[in-house]
């Protein structure tokens, strides 16, 4: 019985433990993009298009209506799962370590998946209609390719603010209605911008980033970096070239049914083991294929 109650209180720990480390380790991607509570297994993103006012000629006209397009796309939830086997003398271990390795890796293991599902959907193809039947590619929903294979450079950035510019994007960054400018890059990318004069001479800019280390930021876009050498990269390689992305922060919503969720448990079909088990449940997609870029570059 007391050996029970010990068990007992320490789940509640760890579990605690590990919801707090899922508050702070939050993914790169998680501040960029557009949450909503889901439920059920699909969801309907629903938008509206621009409409404009038309002038009133004369007095007391008869009303004419505008039409104004709805939008539906589908966004289908995904359940992702790690499970780790421990024994109960290692349960105890953690339970007196705050630094848990085993607590750690869950979490970061969770934060991974959420950005690679996010730029996932970013060159996904879309479903739309009332009932989803329409597929719509990346290019077809106004996804425009950037290549710089060559090198990511300064010119090649401003290229990339033009084209946002000309569609609307990036234009209103004050007030209620702001959006801001993100890209994911990788170290080759971030090697090439930081031999542009423009980014680190202080004739051009006053960051600093030499100072400072690494440039968090080029041409007013919001830089996030990737592994290019993780196990599993956020940034996909095909025949040597690495997708990279620009977006608005309007240009994902994520529908989430369930936060992190983790629990210990008994394993009686093993020798004193326990499994500790984290479990997400979540769906992203492209809200408007004008918000978001993608990025050709060289991975080698």
């Amino acid at each position: 019985m007391a050996e029970d109650l010990i068990d007992n209180a320490q789940i509640i720990q760890f579990s605690s433990y590990v919801h707090v480390l899922a508050q702070q380790l939050k993914s790169r991607l998680r501040p960029h993009v557009e949450l909503r509570p889901m439920t059920g297994d699909q969801m309907a993103y629903d938008g509206i298009g621009p409409v404009e006012a038309s002038p009133v000629v004369g007095r007391n006209p008869r009303v004419e209506f505008s039409d104004i397009n709805h939008l539906r796309r589908l966004i289908a939830r995904q359940r992702f799962t790690l499970t780790l086997p421990i024994d109960e003398h290692d349960v105890r271990g953690m339970m007196e370590d705050p630094q848990s390795l085993y607590a750690k890796a869950c979490v970061y293991a969770m934060a991974r998946v959420f950005d690679r599902v996010v730029v996932a959907a970013l060159f996904a193809t879309v479903y739309t209609g009332r009932t989803f039947a329409t597929a719509v590619s990346a290019a077809n929903d106004g996804v425009v390719t950037q290549t710089a294979t060559g090198g990511l450079t300064y010119a090649q950035l401003i290229a990339i603010h033009k084209t946002f510019m000309d569609n609307d994007v990036g234009n209103d960054v004050e007030g209620e209605i702001s959006e801001r400018l993100v890209m994911g890059i990788a170290g080759n990318e971030y090697v090439s911008l930081m031999q542009e004069v423009e980014l680190i001479n202080d004739l051009y800019s006053q960051g600093y980033v030499i100072d400072k280390g690494r440039i968090a930021e080029a041409a007013g876009i919001r830089l996030l970096q990737f592994a290019a050498n993780a196990p599993k990269p956020v940034l996909s390689v095909a025949s040597s070239v690495r997708a990279c992305f620009a977006m608005s922060t309007r240009g994902i919503c994520v529908g989430m049914s369930k936060e992190f969720a983790l629990k210990v448990e008994p394993r009686p079909d093993l020798v004193e083991t326990k499994q500790v088990q984290i479990n997400f449940d979540f769906g992203a997609v492209r809200t408007e294929g004008v918000l978001i870029q993608q990025v050709n570059t060289t991975a080698s």
